[in-house]
């Protein structure tokens, strides 16, 4: 049986990053550099913070509140970082692409970019906090925690996971659009949606607060894909040109 709830846990866990990497990114092989490059930096950016604030741990619930405030600064520091070096590397494709006499990167090839890059942080942050944690569901028993007797905590830890994997891939397609065009509202739309996420976790640590912490992450998930998906329409709605010419269509 644990063998069997492991899995399951897994797949709402990670099954729709495997979905996503296997359907639109493992395709292209340069997406697949794209997603290990980002899952590289936010490793890194996540294993800077840990070690900062390993000092401080175990420790009294108060400590989670800056150390998750200070990480979700760090990692959003990081994004627009991550954003700069994208484009510096767009500009050499493009100049390689001049030479060789092929198109540059048009709108439909910045996108799928952007996702592998979301999918490298998503993955990174489910490796991170929830694959370390559900490789223990395997085994004869489940676990309950005294502020959260609802749900077993591996589930709890799942779920999370999977919300936090959508929030933060579609968080990067935001921040591409957002700084390609200079959209300023989307550009603080980014760190406030990360920050009421990362704030709306800490509530699983209250008593019964898994009940109420679970419903608002994924809330917070459901915001930042139908916003993202708004963009994304808004940005193909407001071209004349058929689906065809759109793949040839620059930002």
């Amino acid at each position: 049986m644990g063998l069997v709830s492991g899995s399951g846990y897994f797949l709402i866990a990670l099954g729709p990053a495997v979905t996503i990497f296997a359907s639109a990114i493992a395709p292209k092989p340069f997406l697949i550099l794209a997603v290990i490059a980002s899952a590289l930096v936010w490793l890194l950016s996540l294993i800077a913070a840990s070690i900062v604030w390993r000092a401080f741990l175990p420790g009294a619930d108060w400590v989670f509140l800056p150390m998750v405030v200070t990480t979700v600064a760090l990692q959003e520091v990081v994004r627009v970082l991550f954003w700069r070096y994208y484009l510096k590397l767009e500009k050499s494709l493009n100049v390689l692409a001049t030479k060789m006499r092929k198109p540059h990167l048009n709108y439909v090839d910045r996108l799928e970019i952007a996702l592998a890059s979301g999918v490298g942080h998503g993955a990174a942050h489910a490796v991170f906090f929830g694959w370390s944690v559900l490789i223990l569901a395997s085994g004869p028993a489940t676990y309950y925690t005294d502020t959260c007797k609802q749900m077993p905590y591996f589930l709890v830890t799942a779920l999370n996971t999977l919300a936090f994997f959508l929030i933060l891939t579609f968080l990067m397609v935001i921040t591409f659009n957002a700084y390609t065009k200079d959209e300023h509202s989307q550009q603080l739309f980014v760190p406030v949606m990360h920050f009421l996420a990362a704030l709306a976790s800490l509530v699983n640590l209250l008593p019964n607060g898994c009940i109420v912490g679970v419903p608002l992450v994924f809330l917070c998930a459901a915001v930042t894909m139908g916003y993202c998906g708004k963009i994304v329409w808004d940005s193909v709605g407001s071209s004349s040109l058929d689906p065809g010419d759109l793949q040839r269509r620059q930002l």
